[in-house]
């Protein structure tokens, strides 16, 4: 775990911290952060589709800070989801931010947006940057639900929209590349992949985790977005080849170009960090080798 922010622990200490999503793998490092930070934190176990849970479960909590992180991640092209990701993701957040907005004392709503949300523009990615037209269900409709909780900070809602970027580590359970690239690393299977000439930024969980945290203590971005990510871009393929390396497998277990270029690929995918140094205060510690090396070593079949 990353060591603990003095600032941040003199804003937790104490706090009553509400977090939906802490079970998922982003939002339990959170929670774990928080705890050390000293807060007192309230995990959600309900439905956040059921506004009657939502705020019974935030009127019990009578929090300081809401992180609101329940969604369910899936960011393929497939229309069918749609229905979902907005009953979840737009109709989620709406529940959590009329909850939070009718406590007597408003807490501060962490809404945890995507950096998916800027769909195919040219990056670096900023967050004032106008976004295209979202490339899929989970990103068009997290990108509703961040100017939903934007439009009601104008009428008094404290509340910042953070956008992680790529986002790697233990635990990780999913089709990303970093855990299927580890699978077959340490498995010594082929890993057939594209070209992977097309750059992303990946970011470490504990580094996520603490930026996030870090909106607790950053009055100046209330009422907008801030990016919480490092900046640095690494080609597919190289990421693909640290792993194997790192791994200790054949490289000739990668096959890249075995697999064809997915339609709509964005060709460079990182973040403009100038609003999150300057005044999230924040800068990822851990590299992109040793995020790597953490992850395999932890990986389990």
């Amino acid at each position: 775990m990353p060591p603990t922010d003095p600032r941040v622990e003199s804003r937790l200490r104490d706090a009553a911290v509400w977090i939906s999503g802490g079970r998922g793998f982003i939002g339990s490092r959170l929670a774990e952060l928080a705890t050390l930070h000293g807060a007192r934190v309230l995990l959600f176990d309900g439905d956040v589709r059921r506004q009657s849970e939502v705020r019974a479960s935030i009127f019990a909590a009578a929090p300081r800070f809401v992180f609101h992180l329940a969604a369910p991640v899936d960011v393929s092209r497939d229309e069918s989801l749609a229905p979902e990701m907005e009953a979840t993701i737009l109709g989620g957040s709406i529940a959590v931010a009329d909850a939070v907005a009718a406590l007597p004392e408003f807490p501060l709503l962490v809404q945890v947006g995507t950096c998916e949300e800027y769909g195919t523009i040219e990056a670096p990615f900023a967050e004032d940057d106008e976004p295209s037209a979202p490339v899929s269900p989970y990103a068009r409709f997290k990108l509703a639900a961040t100017r939903e909780i934007l439009r009601r900070t104008e009428r008094g809602l404290r509340a910042i929209v953070a956008r992680p970027f790529l986002t790697y580590g233990p635990g990780q359970r999913t089709r990303a590349l970093v855990p299927a690239a580890v699978e077959a690393a340490r498995t010594r299977q082929p890993f057939p992949m594209t070209a992977g000439l097309q750059t992303r930024e990946l970011n470490y969980v504990d580094d996520t985790a603490m930026g996030l945290l870090r909106c607790a203590d950053a009055p100046t971005l209330e009422g907008r977005i801030v990016n919480v990510a490092g900046g640095d871009e690494h080609t597919v393929v190289e990421i693909a080849r640290r792993v194997f390396w790192l791994a200790g497998a054949a490289p000739c277990l990668l096959r890249p170009g075995a697999l064809p270029e997915r339609s709509g690929e964005v060709p460079r995918f990182f973040a403009d960090t100038t609003r999150c140094r300057q005044e999230l205060d924040h800068t990822p510690r851990v590299s992109l080798d040793d995020g790597l090396r953490r992850t395999i070593e932890a990986w389990t079949p």
